[in-house]
């Protein structure tokens, strides 16, 4: 894994925090609580105006969805993630345990429509024993850092900084998930953290992703792209072949309700974590898709056998990137591949709609099926930015407990992960001895 230069890892003690030195460092000085725990004033970086920031929950955040739509389109990194119309119905469907708090960041107490510069949703500390805020993350994204104005992010991440200090009392450190390792979001946080926060990576990784200039099948060796064209050809034997898409009103709805029920039918149905078999994820899936379709940010991509979808995909987009959220497929077709065979198809629209300058996956690392067919790749990382200036045991201690419950997770989840895959070849191997005996 390649890490930008910048981004200070030679600097990391052997207890894994670090005073970050990358960019210049700007001083601010919290001003006077104007509601208790809910508003706190900060000078801007030049000195001319103040930063406003407020705490919300998602009721009162929604109220300047017009404002949050102003900010997605002047976005340091776009990410549909934190667009309103996706992350206010997970936080109603998705958070009955943990809800997050909505923090805004405006440059003038106007509050107009182009005076938000920040936004990012935190939930506090999960159990007394981690002492880590951390920036909301849910089970469906994929991405999880703040929408930051991009003429003044160092500026909105400082503010963020400051009020974390505040208005989280009981924690050491704020956790940004998932957060691209060369993007201008890390680049303003190391700056805006300066050597006053210590700033400890957690995990690293890196998923696949689709540039411009990439073939259909570039990742794969020239025995498997014959295979998939033979596949491809014993698929067009059964009947005809189509690629379509869903985009707009009836259509993207519908679209969204076969891909359920395909999602349902396969493995996930089997192992109970389907969309449809949770009322929460369900009601969030056909909340958000709608709401992102009326902006022509949601489609449902199909590859279909005589009119019916044998594979299908769901893909978000904000700004110049989409995002390959969700992928379905007949499982009683898996011997044809029907899942690669519409990335496949997918990859060839991808190439060729100029609008689009990134196609993130989604995937997990070392994905089977994605990693092989698109070869670049982005670079990931968890970090945890200190709340409070200066060395700290606390923050020490706090990564360290982050980082060992994280460990134990992962071997959790491994575990499942093993039980689940023995459970697809299963359920696979009925499939075809069904079909056989049929």
């Amino acid at each position: 894994m390649v890490f930008s230069p910048q981004w200070p890892i030679a600097s990391y003690a052997a207890n894994g925090t670090a005073r970050v030195t990358a960019g210049p460092t700007v001083g601010h000085s919290p001003g006077k609580t104007t509601k208790a725990g809910s508003t706190l004033g900060l000078p801007d970086v030049t000195g001319s105006q103040a930063l406003l920031v407020e705490r919300l929950d998602a009721a009162d955040a929604a109220a300047h969805r017009t404002a949050w739509l102003d900010l997605m389109g002047r976005a340091l990194e776009p990410q549909v993630f934190f667009d309103p119309d996706f992350v206010l119905p997970a936080a109603q469907h998705l958070s009955s345990r943990r809800r997050p708090t909505f923090i805004l960041v405006w440059c003038s107490e106007a509050r107009g429509p182009a005076d938000l510069v920040g936004i990012c949703p935190v939930v506090n500390r999960p159990n007394p024993l981690r002492v880590l805020a951390s920036v909301w993350r849910h089970d469906l994204s994929t991405l999880a850092f703040p929408l930051l104005d991009s003429g003044c992010a160092v500026a909105a991440w400082q503010a963020l900084l400051a009020w974390a200090a505040k208005g989280l009392p009981s924690a050491r450190g704020l956790v940004i998930p998932s957060l691209p390792a060369e993007g201008p979001t890390a680049k303003a946080l190391r700056t805006a953290a300066g050597s006053d926060f210590a700033i400890a990576i957690l995990d690293r990784w890196e998923r696949a992703v689709l540039r411009p200039g990439q073939g259909g099948a570039a990742g794969l060796a020239p025995k498997g792209a014959k295979e998939l064209r033979r596949q491809r050809r014993r698929l067009a034997d059964l009947g005809t072949l189509a690629y379509v898409s869903f985009r707009k009103g009836d259509a993207l709805r519908n679209g969204v309700e076969r891909f359920l029920a395909l999602e349902a039918a396969g493995w996930k149905g089997a192992a109970r974590t389907a969309l449809l078999d949770h009322p929460g994820p369900t009601v969030f899936t056909r909340t958000a898709t709608r709401l992102l379709g009326t902006r022509s940010l949601c489609r449902v991509d199909a590859l279909t056998l005589n009119g019916e979808p044998i594979a299908m995909a769901v893909i978000l987009t904000a700004g110049a990137t989409d995002f390959l959220w969700k992928i379905a497929y007949r499982e009683d077709l898996a011997r044809f591949s029907p899942g690669v065979q519409l990335v496949l198809d997918l990859t060839e629209a991808q190439m060729r709609d100029g609008r689009v300058g990134l196609t993130d996956s989604c995937a997990v690392p070392h994905h089977p099926m994605i990693d092989r067919l698109w070869r670049d790749r982005l670079p990931l990382v968890d970090v945890v930015v200190a709340t409070r200036q200066g060395s700290s045991l606390a923050f020490t201690v706090a990564v360290a407990v982050e980082r060992a419950a994280r460990r134990a997770r992962a071997g959790a989840k491994q575990a499942v992960l093993g039980w689940r895959v023995r459970r697809q070849r299963a359920t696979r191997s009925q499939a075809r001895g069904a079909a056989r005996t049929g």
